[in-house]
């Protein structure tokens, strides 16, 4: 590990906004109390003004006094707009502020901690951005608008106080009567938006009409379900609003009234009639807007209290890692599952040169994917240690991590932009040298110069213009685009036809001779022959690891035999087996050969044989030397096909034969007989067996039977 003082970097954005600092939430009460309080005091004006106007106006005719009090009630009224701009500009920089702090904390936590933080961050945005915050802040001055009333008349305090309550045994009982439906209402929702969410998914790939008709019932099920529980909730909702509309209306006529009554009584003037009603309507408003904001207040208070309890990351500079070698080491790796379940991976260790390739095999289920994961620090076990060099893959800085490892998943993805940005990662600084090159190396340079728009081709937009295979090489470009000293690839052929799988392979010994250190899980065997050391994997215990000619010979003993059905489905079977023979780059052309001969023998037998019955044979390999082999297969039950040999032979021999118009059989058997350096067809104790052996010597076909 080599480090420069160059290298020393500022801390992480996630470490400078840590998210305690919105616990300084509170040091705004303060302001917004003193706003909330000019603002609540400047409605009083209206009150106030008509009180004037109707004690001292209109009993004197005074034009003067009226225009003073217009003058005066005017600056007011644009005090009270003017302050209630600034809170409200207040509290949407608060609900930004909040969201800026939180985001890149949030980004930089496992996916599974990221939603519960988002839902917390919503709330409190929420309740920052909308009337709850508003409704809060008028509050603590409700007390004082009663006292005003008291002031006026206690008459008009208790009719407030009795409105009051009224508005609040309203919104419990609301809340009382929608309690039941709550709880399922948010089940239902939820449940509608992913089978929405599976309902797009699935729409996306064609062929598959009976699962998109299924999810879209299921979606129509859901909609129906939610659409019921909101007719129950409905009524209580409508009733509710209409009774506090209600109410409002109703305080406004018995302010009046009891005012009107108090004036005739003599008890008050007609002016404090009219600003009573005017503050007491005001007053049951205010306190209507309270208890209706109370649970998204509750909910925004919950979250600013989450938020503030998280723990804080250290403010550290980080040192970043510049250069590695290329080791790959781990000591007991151990990934428990939880539950009392087995490890996903148990007591995993080995240690890899630079320059050297890992393949990780084993059946499905045996921890492969998570091994390589934990291998390339995306998901680091929780017991055990990956080294790369000397330096500990949990502790290497994100942007070292970046540069150093190429990751390519086994379903990749391409992302919305061009395909320059995705190779590129969507680095703001990438050069164009730099992404054609990235291109170059993994072999799509000219799979993405064919296309229309080239590098520019937005892949978002035209998402169907590449295959799944060509997209993963494209993935592949990305992953090499920084020359990462590790190359950690799951699956890379699996969507891969032949011809991409030799490029694919192309491609890796090429960045292995360059230094690059390559991990792979695979499934299929054409990979095979880059491996320096193989890893066999089961339920998550190493079964076997070692240099691939050991591992290859011990796991052989058991898969020199294939059992298949006699069936066409069963040929990709037969060659993957065929090529996992081979383990050497100099066997390609005797692997092809064989999986050649033995995919006629095969044929041959499926034609030798009654059509229309289940039937399976036996496939067994072995090496006669470094250079040959023999393939032979068996079925249960006796063939006639061996008489027809003498047929083909004699057929074989004269140079103007048709070979074009032979039965499949025959053809099967004219293939083998040329290609093979010895065939022949027995019945042992009532069973057929078919036996070829193979070899590179040289050969010619005739046109007629040419693959």
């Amino acid at each position: 590990m080599s480090m420069s003082p160059s290298s020393r970097l500022p801390p992480t954005e996630a470490a400078q906004d840590s998210l305690a600092p919105i616990h300084h939430l509170h040091k705004l009460v303060a302001p917004l109390l003193v706003l909330s309080c000019i603002s609540n005091l400047a409605i009083l004006v209206s009150p106030i003004f008509m009180m004037q106007v109707l004690d001292r106006v209109v009993p004197t005719g005074n034009l003067h006094t009226l225009l003073m009090l217009l003058l005066v009630a005017t600056l007011v009224l644009l005090l009270q707009a003017v302050v209630d701009g600034l809170c409200d500009l207040s509290l949407q920089r608060a609900a930004r502020w909040c969201e800026r702090l939180s985001a890149p904390a949030v980004l930089s936590r496992p996916p599974e901690q990221q939603a519960e933080i988002l839902t917390h961050l919503t709330a409190l945005k929420a309740s920052l951005l909308s009337a709850p915050a508003k409704a809060a802040l008028s509050l603590p001055w409700l007390p004082l608008f009663v006292g005003i009333l008291w002031a006026i008349h206690p008459w008009f305090a208790a009719l407030a106080a009795g409105l009051l309550a009224v508005a609040a045994i309203i919104r419990i009982l609301e809340q009382t009567a929608n309690a039941p439906f709550a709880q399922h209402l948010i089940a239902a929702r939820t449940a509608e938006q992913r089978a929405m969410g599976d309902a797009q998914t699935v729409s996306m790939h064609p062929g598959m009409s009976g699962l998109s008709q299924n999810i879209r019932t299921r979606l129509g099920q859901a909609l129906r379900k939610r659409s019921k529980l909101e007719d129950k909730v409905a009524p209580l909702q409508v009733g509710t609003q209409a009774a506090e509309s209600y109410l409002r209306s109703l305080s406004q006529l018995l302010g009046l009234s009891l005012g009107a009554a108090l004036v005739v009584d003599g008890a008050l003037s007609a002016g404090g009639m009219i600003a009573a009603s005017l503050i007491l309507t005001k007053t049951v408003s205010s306190f209507e807007s309270v208890i209706g904001s109370y649970t998204a207040l509750k909910s925004g208070l919950a979250g600013q209290r989450f938020l503030k309890n998280l723990p804080v990351r250290p403010m550290q500079p980080l040192t970043e890692v510049t250069d590695l070698q290329g080791r790959l080491r781990c000591e007991g790796l151990i990934f428990p599952r939880g539950g009392g379940a087995p490890p996903r991976l148990d007591r995993i260790s080995f240690d890899l040169a630079p320059s050297e390739c890992l393949i990780i095999v084993g059946a499905s289920g045996s921890g492969k994917s998570t091994l390589l994961e934990a291998l390339a620090g995306i998901h680091p076990c929780p017991i055990g240690t990956v080294w790369l060099d000397d330096t500990e893959v949990k502790t290497l800085p994100s942007a070292s991590q970046a540069r150093l490892i190429g990751y390519l998943p086994q379903q990749a993805q391409l992302y919305h932009g061009t395909l320059a940005q995705n190779i590129a990662g969507f680095a703001p600084d990438a050069t164009d040298a730099a992404i054609i090159a990235a291109a170059q190396i993994s072999g799509v340079h000219g799979l993405i110069s064919a296309l229309p728009k080239s590098y520019d081709t937005d892949i978002g937009a035209t998402p169907h213009v590449l295959s799944a295979g060509q997209k993963q090489r494209i993935a592949l470009a990305r992953a090499i685009f920084n020359r990462p000293k590790y190359l950690f690839l799951d699956e890379p052929n699996a969507l891969l036809d032949a011809a991409g799988e030799r490029q694919l392979c192309a491609v890796l010994a090429r960045l292995k001779k360059q230094g690059t250190t390559l991990v792979m899980v695979i499934h299929r065997s054409g990979l095979m022959g880059l491996a320096d050391h193989i890893l066999a994997l089961e339920n998550g215990r190493v079964a076997d690891y070692g240099p691939r000619s050991d591992v290859l010979g011990r796991m052989s003993g058991g898969r020199r035999r294939l059992e298949v059905p006699l069936q066409t489905a069963s040929l990709q079977d037969l060659a993957d087996w065929v090529c996992a023979q081979f383990s050497r780059g100099s066997d390609a052309d005797l692997s092809k050969r064989a999986e050649l001969i033995a995919t006629e023998l095969f044929n041959l037998a499926m034609a030798s044989g009654p059509q229309d019955t289940p039937r399976k044979c036996v496939f067994q390999f072995r090496f006669l030397n470094a250079r040959s082999c023999e393939i032979s297969l068996t079925e249960d039950r006796a063939t006639g096909a061996a008489q027809k040999i003498q047929k083909v032979a004699t057929l074989l021999r004269q140079e103007d034969a048709n070979m074009g118009s032979l039965p499949k059989d025959e053809a099967a058997m004219a293939v083998i007989t040329q290609l093979s350096d010895g065939f022949d067809i027995q019945n042992i104790d009532g069973k057929a067996m078919y036996r070829a052996a193979v070899s590179m010597r040289n050969l010619t076909l005739p046109k007629a039977i040419q693959h």
